[in-house]
């Protein structure tokens, strides 16, 4: 009689300790609880309900089209503390660490096809008067060039959703959906030029190579002289100093002729032979 009463206190507890892993897998199933918390406004593909179009003061946000590119700590504070003055609610009251982590691997798998041909229309309808149609920003409003930018798409994205303080460079998270910060961000980053270190080797063996044999003997004079090598400077500081340094002097006419990809391709190759 004990042997029995025993037994069926043993198989009911695996009973009980089954049922509670089970509770704790879907307890951290993030698609289940994504389409449980979020999918009523988010849609549960990430590209917004019906219901979710409607909301005020904004509608709800397409998921797919940036999530993939946002840092998890943003995703988790705006899940965890909500937005303020929008319908997106805090929703630490109703997923716990855990679950909301798991909500954040799922957002964070959707993938997304950017369109570059509306990244363009829109590129050019917004961004365009400052950085310029060809994203070179030759506008005189001291925008960047978005051509020789180092910035990678979350790096876009997340300037383009917060702007940049102190610039004219302001949010546009109201002004465009997430689809288009997403396929202009895609469009920007097409934009991207591509430097030749061999091109670049050849410029410098006709421009340089006579007072500099190589890259790696070139010394660092003036205010940079703390930073030691070229390595230690940045493309920026590299350009202003091949264009105005103070070897201008017996290089200027050389210099003058190279235009700004030319100088791209040269500072590629002195990053390879200074590696």
């Amino acid at each position: 009689m004990k042997i029995r009463y025993y037994l069926a206190a043993v198989v009911a507890a695996v009973g009980l300790l089954s049922s509670a892993s089970a509770m704790a897998g879907d307890e951290l199933d993030g698609k289940a609880l994504y389409e449980s918390n979020c999918s009523a406004c988010h849609g549960v593909d990430g590209r917004v309900s019906e219901g979710g179009k409607q909301l005020e003061p904004f509608p709800a946000r397409n998921l797919r089209a940036v999530a993939p590119f946002v840092e998890r700590d943003e995703l988790r504070r705006i899940i965890t503390y909500g937005i303020k003055g929008t319908a997106m609610e805090p929703k630490k009251y109703v997923l716990d660490p855990l679950q909301i982590e798991a909500v954040i691997d799922y957002i964070q798998s959707f993938d997304y096809q950017p369109d570059l041909a509306n990244g363009k229309k829109r590129f050019e309808a917004v961004c365009s008067k400052c950085h310029g149609v060809d994203g070179r920003a030759q506008t005189g409003v001291g925008a960047k060039n978005l051509v020789y930018s180092k910035l990678n798409l979350e790096g876009i994205i997340h300037t383009m959703r917060y702007g940049r303080p102190g610039t004219l460079m302001t949010s546009k998270r109201h002004q465009l959906s997430n689809t288009d910060i997403a396929d202009i961000a895609h469009y920007v980053y097409s934009l991207r030029y591509k430097a030749d270190p061999l091109h670049g080797q050849k410029l410098y063996s006709k421009n340089c190579k006579s007072c500099h044999s190589t890259p790696a003997d070139i010394k660092i004079l003036g205010n940079a002289a703390v930073k030691r090598t070229i390595a230690d400077l940045d493309d920026r500081l590299l350009d202003l100093r091949i264009r105005h340094g103070r070897h201008i002097d017996r290089a200027g006419e050389s210099v003058a002729k190279l235009s700004s990809d030319d100088i791209q391709d040269i500072i590629a190759y002195m990053r390879e032979d200074t590696h």
